[in-house]
């Protein structure tokens, strides 16, 4: 993993997060130069119809009727 400000691509397989101290301790050296590990390797979340449609459902209250298993989503 290259860091984004070193020429390393915004992609999932080179983004991780981290808690704001452990960041900071990371700042934009490897994980190697800074000594830390992956708790686990980087993935793709998986999509699915509840995290597509929940901003919109949200900001419009009247799409809710068209999709009717969002009362139980909620």
């Amino acid at each position: 993993m290259v860091p984004r400000h070193k020429g390393g691509k915004h992609s999932w397989e080179n983004l991780v997060s981290a808690c704001r101290s452990c960041n900071h301790r990371k700042g934009g050296k490897t994980l190697e130069g800074s000594r830390m590990w992956l708790l686990r390797l980087p993935y793709e979340p998986k999509n699915n119809s509840y995290y597509i449609l929940y901003q919109h459902l949200q900001s419009y209250d009247g799409w809710s009727k068209f999709v009717p298993e969002w009362e139980r989503m909620d």
